[in-house]
């Protein structure tokens, strides 16, 4: 009885996590359509995506994004011991961070997209993103609310004194620079020709530009990701496997919905962006992860 009782446990979970999935993709969606209509109608820039772009292809891939981020953040959500709100505030400010405004200070370098074009690209996904954090926080509550962010930081902080929290997170910060440089020279045989021939507006900048940059986005990895490391209970493995799966997830999976991409583009970048996500978050956790005040990590663990 006990195995029959298992495996209908595990059934309902599947089937939960299926539809609570199917429902954010589908919100998602709705969003993502909304805010393509008011951008018509308010006559604002959409030089992002490009004239003549297969809508439902757009439309199929934003479902896409949609569920990967359920399937995905969906199991996450629920090991937030946070209020709900601040369950909201938090996945919105990890969505609106690593997929649009850290690319945001990279394109801005890197292409000669106009920059009114770029701004109204994080806007317009931001109102999306509003939307997701909203459904993932309703739909995956935690079996329990233990404490507040704030609460959180306060006590990861404390765990180590300023000096020690200066020196890592600018350590964690400086070294995204060599692994972005080198998953970056590893992918480019295969990416520049692709964005020379399309006309997709690359530049690449002198090193002189491209190395602080780099350095710049670094930190904004970190600093976006600690909350995350602070509200997560568990081992220092599990940690890791969820931060680094957030990261890749929304660092390369929205990549699905850039369907005017060619595959073979997609698929080199989603490839790099994975890499060196498993490397960072790994870099991350390592540097800023501390065990839970009472010394066991908690329920959670891998």
């Amino acid at each position: 009885m006990s195995e029959r009782s298992s495996d209908q446990s595990a059934v309902r979970s599947a089937l939960g996590l299926l539809w609570r999935s199917l429902v954010v993709a589908l919100g998602y969606t709705v969003a993502v359509i909304i805010v393509g209509i008011l951008t018509q109608i308010l006559g604002l820039p959409t030089g992002l995506v490009p004239t003549g772009v297969d809508e439902t292809q757009m439309l199929l891939g934003t479902v896409l994004v949609g569920l990967l981020i359920g399937f995905t953040l969906g199991p996450l959500t629920r090991r937030l011991t946070l209020p709900t709100a601040q369950r909201a505030v938090l996945l919105f400010v990890l969505l609106l961070m690593l997929s649009s405004v850290i690319n945001f200070v990279e394109t801005l370098f890197f292409t000669t997209t106009p920059v009114a074009d770029q701004v109204t690209g994080v806007v317009t996904s931001g109102v999306g993103y509003v939307g997701l954090a909203l459904l993932l926080a309703l739909l995956f509550r935690p079996e329990a609310v233990e404490r507040g962010l704030l609460t959180a930081l306060r006590e990861s902080l404390g765990q180590r004194g300023w000096t020690s929290w200066t020196w890592r997170f600018l350590l964690a910060g400086f070294l995204y620079m060599p692994i972005y440089l080198f998953f970056g020279l590893l992918v480019s045989p295969i990416v520049v020709p692709y964005y020379d021939g399309l006309g997709l507006d690359l530049v690449i900048p002198g090193l002189g530009v491209m190395l602080p940059l780099a350095v710049f986005r670094g930190l904004l990895y970190v600093l976006t990701l600690f909350p995350l490391v602070a509200v997560l209970r568990g081992s220092r493995r599990s940690v890791a496997f969820w931060v680094i799966l957030t990261l890749a997830v929304l660092a390369a999976g929205t990549l699905l919905s850039a369907v005017w991409w060619p595959v073979t583009l997609r698929l080199a970048h989603g490839l790099e962006i994975t890499t060196d996500s498993i490397v960072h978050g790994l870099i991350i956790v390592w540097l800023l992860w501390r065990p839970a005040p009472t010394g066991r990590a908690e329920a959670g663990a891998l």
